[in-house]
């Protein structure tokens, strides 16, 4: 089978996005720089990131006898390893271990639980008709609770559902989405802009789907309508760029192969590399907006280039490697071999023995 090389391309879009995102994010939180090129970066990142990444998640995911083995070993695995590595990784810089680790996941770790809890509802959502259109509602309403917390990423498992089944069925859809390139590149700026200006000034949070109506200062109505907004530029924004994307190789094919790594190891640099730099007496980096602008791009640039090279993806792909072995029974295994063998030799001559007094 020939692998389609748009979809490493999109992924490698998406996830070279996520790594800018975080970076200008770890500048705004020191300074918000309201109204700035970065702020409007910001905005138009988060706008379509995510849901890029989710749709390109949806479009390969199968229903099949062993779905949900495949979901366990594939993403619930490495979400409990990277889980527990930044638990870790917490303890040894400030000596706490949180309260509620695992079920609120760790800083960016909560795409591996939602796309654990998609996949594994899969097979029953698509026997629900029109289960699309009723996961928007969902994510809609989901918005009048207040969950005070992330735990378990529910809002955000449940509010990026839709695009998640979008890019599932997408695979039946293509040739009704398939538009002029440079028509679709025209469109995706346009809408782009036209969102990125309406949203800028309101709550980064709105567009992050996990915080309730309530926790954003908005009523329940304006709520739902701003919601269905976010939602539905997500999903034109995968459409346009899938019209858009080259199926030729590029720089992004490697950087959406190895994009698991990318994801889960980018993290530590986006929160330590601050502290480290603070610490050596540079704090001023973060208060300046050209410096801002320079520790974001070459930040984000170094970063991409060494986490995406084949040998860090290899060893991530062996540490996960070693957790599934670690954790999942290998499926040759036959049970017998749970009962150590000198107990099975006389659970054997105790059945022997039993059979030939019933003769």
């Amino acid at each position: 089978m020939i692998r389609d090389l748009k979809f490493d391309n999109l992924r490698g879009l998406a996830i070279i996005l996520v790594v800018f995102g975080h970076f200008i994010g770890s500048c705004l939180v020191a300074n918000r720089f309201v109204g700035s090129a970065l702020d409007l970066a910001y905005t138009s990142i988060y706008l379509f990131h995510m849901p890029l990444f989710i749709f390109i998640s949806g479009y390969f995911s199968k229903i099949a006898s062993d779905t949900n083995v495949k979901a366990l070993k594939n993403v619930f695995i490495p979400y409990l390893l990277f889980n527990t590595v930044w638990i870790l990784s917490v303890f040894l810089i400030d000596g706490n271990l949180s309260r509620t680790m695992y079920i609120i996941p760790g800083y960016g770790l909560w795409y591996l639980l939602s796309l654990f809890f998609w996949r594994t509802f899969l097979p029953a959502a698509d026997r629900i008709k029109y289960v699309f259109w009723f996961s928007i509602l969902l994510a809609l309403f989901i918005g009048v609770i207040d969950f005070k917390s992330d735990l378990l990423s529910i809002s955000r498992t449940i509010c990026f559902f839709p695009v998640f089944l979008f890019g599932y069925y997408f695979k039946d859809l293509k040739e009704k989405f398939t538009f002029n390139k440079y028509l679709s590149a025209g469109v995706f700026v346009a809408l782009i802009t036209a969102a990125t200006l309406f949203f800028v000034f309101k709550s980064s949070r709105l567009l992050m789907l996990k915080n309730s109506y309530v926790d954003m200062h908005m009523g329940n109505a304006e709520g739902i309508i701003l919601r269905l907004i976010v939602i539905s530029v997500g999903i034109l924004c995968c459409i346009l760029l899938f019209n858009i994307m080259t199926s030729k190789k590029t720089f992004l094919t490697k950087m959406g192969r190895n994009s698991l790594a990318i994801y889960v190891l980018h993290l530590y640099f986006v929160s330590y590399l601050p502290y480290i730099f603070k610490y050596l007496g540079f704090n001023f980096l973060f208060k300046n907006y050209i410096f801002c602008v320079v520790y974001i791009g070459l930040g984000a640039i170094i970063v991409l280039f060494v986490l995406s090279r084949d040998v860090v993806s290899n060893g991530v792909r062996a540490l996960t490697d070693i957790a599934v072995k670690i954790l999942i029974k290998d499926e040759s295994q036959n049970n017998s071999k749970l009962i150590p063998g000198n107990i099975r030799g006389f659970l054997a001559r105790i059945l022997n023995l039993s059979s030939i007094y019933k003769r």
